[in-house]
């Protein structure tokens, strides 16, 4: 079993508020543990209207399967809403 997590941090346009930003997080995770199978949530950042920091972690069989999830997630998020990925950090 390989366990693979990472940290992002992200710039989200057009929030103005923490009602714009929540709106936004909250399509940003639920969307990603369906599609993605993935554990997702909102770990820093939280009184910035416009950056959120997301963690993500992935179980799988292989690094391989480990790595491609979580930049299929990464590539979901960049490709889907209105935001940029400023600082990638994995935690291996």
């Amino acid at each position: 079993m390989i366990v693979e997590s990472c940290s992002i941090n992200i710039l989200i346009y057009d929030s103005y508020s923490l009602k714009d930003k929540r709106s936004v997080l909250k399509s940003i995770l639920e969307k990603s543990r369906q599609k993605f199978n993935v554990s997702i949530s909102e770990v820093g950042s939280q009184e910035i209207h416009n950056k959120a920091e997301i963690g993500i972690s992935c179980v799988g069989n292989t690094n391989l399967i480990c790595d491609q999830t979580i930049c299929s997630v990464l590539e979901f998020i960049e490709g889907n809403y209105n935001v940029d990925i400023i600082k990638k950090d994995p935690w291996f």
